[in-house]
């Protein structure tokens, strides 16, 4: 057995900071994006995009899908470009050995995406990284999927409180950002996937990644969890909110 730490805890209090600010040279770094309901994408973002990642928006049936496709992908291109110094229309992307999405070339930096309802979530990180976010959904029956997708304790945890829905969330997102992290992705073992406040010794071919794993819960709006996992590193994330100051208007 080869034993990895995985420590899971809330940021508390965290700070959205305006993109104004941001350095472009955090170790670790969250940006959260609410894709506008006019349903236009700005020409300067889409002008991003390759041949083939229009073709691939294209194939999307439904015209937001296709629109938010757009838009993370020209928004990572944006970010990515100012950590590299590269132009974010010679940003290219390909699929990593576990078929996670990375950065073409050795630039030394780890991407991740997520997204739920209008929200975005980009990751970027000197360390493997994974991101999660969830919309809340009164109407989903999550009761159901309690039994395959968590251990004994954590449904415990779950159904001991009132705002049982808050803490299904809560945990869903840990388990999903340290999946794609370490890029394993949902199997038969998501239910022994640590996700409790604390620390946890578990076996690394469990989470599909060696070494030892932050992954720190936020929330995104008063409706939206979400989860950051990273490998071990003391310094806390920097968190971000985009806005059409990125792309120059």
């Amino acid at each position: 057995m080869t034993a990895c730490r995985v420590w899971c805890a809330d940021v508390q209090d965290v700070t959205w900071l305006p993109i104004s600010v941001c350095s472009y040279t955090d170790y670790v770094a969250v940006f959260r994006f609410m894709i506008p309901d006019n349903g236009v994408v700005p020409a300067s973002l889409s002008q991003l995009l390759s041949a083939g990642e229009h073709q691939r928006a294209q194939r999307y049936h439904k015209e937001k899908d296709s629109r938010r496709f757009i838009y993370t992908r020209s928004l990572l291109k944006v970010i990515c470009g100012n950590y590299i110094n590269q132009y974010p229309d010679q940003i290219q992307f390909t699929v990593g050995a576990t078929k996670k999405p990375e950065l073409s070339g050795n630039t030394g930096w780890h991407i991740n995406v997520s997204h739920s309802g209008n929200w975005i979530l980009l990751s970027i990180g000197r360390v493997s990284i994974g991101v999660d976010i969830e919309q809340i959904n009164p109407q989903f029956s999550f009761h159901d999927i309690l039994a395959t997708s968590f251990s004994s304790h954590e449904r415990a945890y779950i159904n001991a409180d009132a705002e049982n829905q808050r803490r299904f969330y809560q945990l869903w997102t840990r388990k999903e950002a340290l999946m794609k992290a370490t890029g394993k992705g949902m199997d038969n073992d998501f239910s022994q996937v640590p996700s409790l406040d604390g620390l946890h010794v578990v076996d690394s071919s469990l989470i599909g990644g060696t070494g030892n794993w932050m992954v720190r819960s936020f929330a995104v709006a008063a409706d939206c969890h979400a989860a950051v996992a990273y490998q071990e590193t003391p310094i806390v994330p920097k968190f971000y909110t985009l806005n059409s100051s990125v792309w120059g208007q």
